[in-house]
């Protein structure tokens, strides 16, 4: 193998893994949120049944719950993590710890799940998860500190049970579009003869508290732009160029050489 020979291969392959480089970063989601950031929400259950008036234990403590509030307390790569206080209407509370890996989709613990910020409508929810979901829909939305863009996330499950024959599960998810973080959620179960319907929705932030009081409007991330899918196109269109040029270079070096 010839000098320039072994030179080219060296420079495609480098070019190569620069990409290779950038396109994973491109793929990977962006943090919204921080450490201090406190999200509250109320929750409300309803059950309807042809079968029994009795209400299960669970929902029936949901339904004492006042509200709860969500607390980030450590933000560390792609995984966050929070501080979960449930406090019920007879004035007790309750807490939890719970972490969400934005990337992945695993969720622990009792908190909601938050998504990467500035997505839009057909992006990846979970760029890592082994099965994958994507944004319905961007729409705007009315939360108590004022209208807020949400990205929608809708799930529908049908199966198969040997104790209820077939049911269907239907989630709807809301995220901010500029934190990530979750500001309204519907799970709607039924099956022949029962329905059982939870809501949850924001109530407060100090996030959006805060950017009201100073005029200020929440800033795009600088890595932003290696979620949008054009940014990839650009880099192996870029990457093309540079192989070519170098083709092109090693030509012109055979040539010379003769």
């Amino acid at each position: 193998m010839t000098k320039i020979a072994a030179m080219t291969i060296l420079l495609i392959f480098l070019c190569l893994t620069v990409a290779s480089i950038m396109i994973v970063n491109a793929e990977t989601s962006v943090v919204g949120v921080s450490q201090g950031d406190i999200f509250e929400y109320d929750i409300v259950a309803e059950w309807n049944s042809a079968f029994t008036d009795e209400t299960p234990a669970e929902l029936i403590e949901l339904n004492q719950t006042e509200w709860i509030r969500i607390t980030v307390t450590e933000v560390s790569g792609t995984v966050i993590t929070t501080d979960v206080t449930t406090h019920y209407r007879n004035g007790t509370e309750t807490n939890s710890d719970s972490a969400c890996d934005i990337d992945t989709g695993d969720l622990s613990g009792e908190g909601p799940p938050f998504i990467g910020a500035n997505l839009g409508r057909n992006d990846l929810v979970n760029p890592v998860a082994s099965e994958p979901w994507y944004i319905n829909e961007t729409v705007t939305r009315n939360y108590k500190d004022g209208p807020r863009e949400t990205n929608h996330l809708r799930l529908e499950d049908t199966e198969v049970s040997e104790t209820v024959g077939e049911f269907t599960q239907i989630f709807d998810y809301y995220f901010d579009k500029s934190t990530g973080a979750l500001v309204e959620y519907t799970s709607d179960f039924f099956y022949s003869g029962l329905r059982s319907v939870t809501r949850s929705k924001l109530i407060s932030s100090n996030v959006w508290l805060a950017d009201g009081d100073s005029g200020l409007q929440p800033t795009d991330s600088p890595n932003d732009t290696l979620n949008d899918p054009t940014t990839i196109v650009y880099v192996l269109v870029a990457v093309a160029a540079i192989i070519l040029a170098i083709v092109a270079a090693v030509i012109i070096l055979r040539r010379k050489s003769k």
